[in-house]
């Protein structure tokens, strides 16, 4: 027995929801799956999943392996994917989102090689700042500034940003720093979201100390860029992520403010729903994404 397979029949326990769909899904019987499992927990020393006759749960040691056994997982079935790709030519179209600045600066020109360098791959390209039902909406491969979820899905970590509250050095001569959140209330806010409200929720702080603030904004809208631009026309602050403001603080043309309550970075994954192993164009644009230089990605922070 392979530790690689307890690994997998583990991963696909969580993924049917409990030992009897898992081990339809595998072909196997129920006490082999058991069996396994009791095993893997054996050989761990600790429990995994808690379960009972209605439902099971992960402990927290279950998480940490799901975590790391399902980039392992990844991992190897995009190197072996590479490896059948050089011998059949990927094509057909393939559908990727992104949310608008993301996609717009940083995935756009690695899109527009990736074709060039695969003429038999069709992309189509859809940047949205709402959050995409990928598998009903028929995506292929979506970029997420958050944690994936869905057990159903494959997602790899791509970048992790800063996030800096900013304000154009007209606004600030005007109106004053903010030092702390609460200033905040004094402030024109220039918020994005999908709600149609002038109302945004920011962060402050990290670890156990963060803090959601519910900001009123003077300005609001469903394109996340705009409140840049509104910014540096020096109509108030907005928080974004460090690498869209970025070439406007090393020219001047806004400001950090309040950096002592920089919360926490955050975090952007690739996702697909279908198995690199299982389609040789999401293994191709992966592969290619994911290696070093394949998109133009900021430095961790």
């Amino acid at each position: 027995m392979r530790d690689s397979d307890e690994m997998e029949i583990f991963v696909e326990i969580v993924r049917q929801g409990g030992l009897s769909a898992a081990a339809r899904h595998l072909g196997l019987a129920p006490s082999v799956v058991s069996e396994r499992l009791s095993r893997l927990e054996r050989r761990l020393g600790t429990r995994l999943l808690v379960r009972t006759t209605r439902r099971q749960t992960l402990t927290e040691a279950g998480r940490i392996y799901l975590d790391e056994a399902g980039a392992i997982m990844a991992a190897t079935a995009e190197m072996e994917a590479r490896v059948r790709a050089t011998v059949s030519a990927p094509g057909g179209m393939l559908r990727v989102t992104a949310p608008m600045p993301f996609g717009r600066i940083r995935l756009a020109p690695f899109v527009a090689g990736f074709v060039r360098r695969h003429p038999d791959i069709r992309v189509h390209l859809a940047l949205e700042d709402r959050m995409t039902d990928i598998v009903g909406e028929g995506y292929d491969i979506a970029i997420r500034a958050a944690p994936v979820v869905d057990t159903t899905l494959t997602g790899r970590r791509l970048m992790e940003s800063r996030r800096v509250l900013v304000a154009s050095p007209d606004y600030l001569a005007r109106h004053g720093r903010p030092h702390i959140p609460a200033d905040l209330a004094r402030h024109a806010c220039l918020v994005a979201n999908m709600t149609g409200q002038c109302r945004g929720e920011w962060r402050f702080g990290r670890g156990k100390d963060i803090r959601i603030l519910r900001v009123d904004g003077v300005l609001a809208s469903s394109n996340s860029e705009l409140p840049v631009h509104w910014a540096l026309d020096g109509l108030g602050l907005t928080q974004k992520s460090l690498w869209e403001v970025e070439d406007h603080l090393n020219a001047g043309r806004l400001e950090t403010v309040m950096e002592a309550w920089e919360p926490d970075p955050v975090t952007f994954y690739a996702i697909h729903t279908v198995s690199t192993a299982q389609s040789h164009k999401i293994a191709l644009f992966m592969g290619e994404l994911l290696q070093p230089g394949g998109i133009d990605l900021a430095p961790p922070c």
